[in-house]
């Protein structure tokens, strides 16, 4: 009897070992999927090239806008930009093709030529109807060092990237301070001069494919995720600040849409 128990014990044990495991597997990216009410703006955008494809989030800013990170338009590839694409049961869900030369990428010229920013606009064919854009921000009321900020996308949940969610998944992360000595938030991807701000939070991460989606704060967007934590936040997030007046200026001359 004294050998059975011991046997249980160890099983019990092992359970337990593997059940935390699994637990902070599915933690790693720390999502969940977004409410049905929530997102219903973000964009899904497939690019391919024939041999390659990729996968990037987008947010409809404007009836006819979407707005991205820079890298995830790759010229000469094809873009598809699936509207409405949560909840998965959407019946407004509707996938468009878009035309590469109402891709804009943010540029500003400089001492040795042009200064190229990790943000881009597409513009579609068509108006959207039936599909409300975000909110746009509130500029006098950012959000600052330790307020909660929500980031979502459609990348891997996984530690190996292998792991696709078949719904749009949300996940609540904190505001970091993008100066601290030990980060590499100030590592990104285009130019040293772009304004933006960091977030982290333990076993709350990004992940290739979610690039370009958008950071929501009261419901309102404030930034556009251009690099992820490098898996469960070893490093900090970072996004595009759209409050940066220079983000805020190019986004309203181009697309003509007001700021609060």
């Amino acid at each position: 009897m004294a050998g059975m128990m011991t046997g249980l014990l160890l099983l019990l044990l092992v359970g337990v070992t593997v059940a935390r495991v699994v637990d902070l597997q599915k933690r790693i990216i720390g999502g969940q999927t977004c409410a049905a009410t929530e997102r219903l703006h973000h964009v899904k955008l497939i690019s391919d090239n024939r041999t390659h494809s990729s996968l990037c989030g987008g947010t409809l800013i404007d009836k006819e806008w979407i707005l991205t990170a820079g890298h995830c338009v790759e010229p000469g590839w094809t873009m598809k930009a699936v509207l409405g694409v949560h909840p998965v049961d959407n019946e407004k869900q509707k996938t468009v093709v878009i035309n590469i030369d109402h891709v804009i990428r943010y540029e500003e010229e400089g001492r040795n030529g042009k200064l190229i920013h990790d943000m881009a606009l597409l513009k579609l064919d068509q108006a959207v109807e039936g599909l409300a854009p975000v909110k746009l921000p509130d500029c006098e009321h950012r959000p600052q060092i330790n307020d909660i900020v929500q980031i979502a996308g459609l990348g891997p949940t996984d530690v190996d990237g292998k792991t696709f969610p078949a719904t749009l998944q949300c996940a609540n992360t904190m505001v970091y301070e993008c100066d601290d000595p030990m980060s590499l938030c100030k590592v990104i991807y285009f130019q040293t001069f772009e304004k933006k701000f960091c977030f982290r939070k333990t076993n709350v991460d990004a992940r290739h494919g979610d690039s370009g989606g958008g950071v929501m704060f009261n419901d309102m967007i404030y930034g556009v995720q251009i690099r992820s934590g490098e898996k469960a936040c070893t490093t900090p997030v970072s996004a595009l600040d759209l409050c940066a007046d220079k983000y805020k200026d190019w986004i309203k001359n181009k697309t003509k849409v007001i700021f609060p």
